[in-house]
């Protein structure tokens, strides 16, 4: 694995023709799953991605570009347009727990780039509790963890983590009232 590395992330040229190789693949693959009903979709993904509880749904257009560094548990709702982008270099997994509600348009972020050097790949886990709703159109950023039954309001941009029981907003995305019923 050492050796592929090395020849995989040596050069930017060669990263980029690879991943622009495998983005077509997946995309074509995933393309496919959009077009087909529902329990044909589910069983796709419940093949492509690592580890996938029971009763998961996936709406039409959802994209996961490392589906075996994304695990999912048991009674999750994964809406339309929803967006999963792990780190293949350094394995930065998306890991949702049971009972997770993604509303559409939600992008996690595992990954992205060194701020002081461009070229250089950085991230870190996803981590999204149990019983969680991520409102529509948010962004979850590298190294968050959710806490469990907490709520990320529509449009947040989640940039650190968020205690359980909670309720955030905004961007950056804030706490602003803990739950009490739950």
């Amino acid at each position: 694995m050492k050796r592929f590395d090395d020849l995989l992330f040596r050069d930017q040229v060669r990263m980029r023709i690879f991943n622009q190789m495998y983005v077509y693949l997946i995309h074509m693959v995933q393309s496919f799953l959009n077009i087909m009903p529902p329990l044909l979709r589910n069983l796709g993904y419940r093949i492509m991605i690592r580890k996938i509880g029971k009763h998961v749904f996936f709406d039409y257009g959802v994209f996961v570009k490392f589906p075996w560094l994304v695990e999912i548990g048991d009674h999750v709702s994964v809406n339309r347009g929803a967006q999963f982008y792990s780190g293949f270099k350094h394995n930065n997994r998306i890991v949702l727990g049971n009972h997770v509600y993604v509303a559409p348009r939600v992008s996690f972020f595992a990954a992205g780039h060194d701020v002081n050097d461009l070229s250089e790949l950085v991230g870190d886990d996803i981590v999204v509790g149990d019983y969680v709703w991520i409102g529509g159109g948010s962004i979850i950023l590298p190294g968050v963890r959710i806490g469990e039954h907490s709520v990320v309001g529509a449009g947040s941009v989640v940039t650190k983590d968020i205690p359980p029981n909670s309720i955030a907003v905004g961007n950056p995305a804030r706490v602003i009232k803990n739950k009490t019923n739950y």
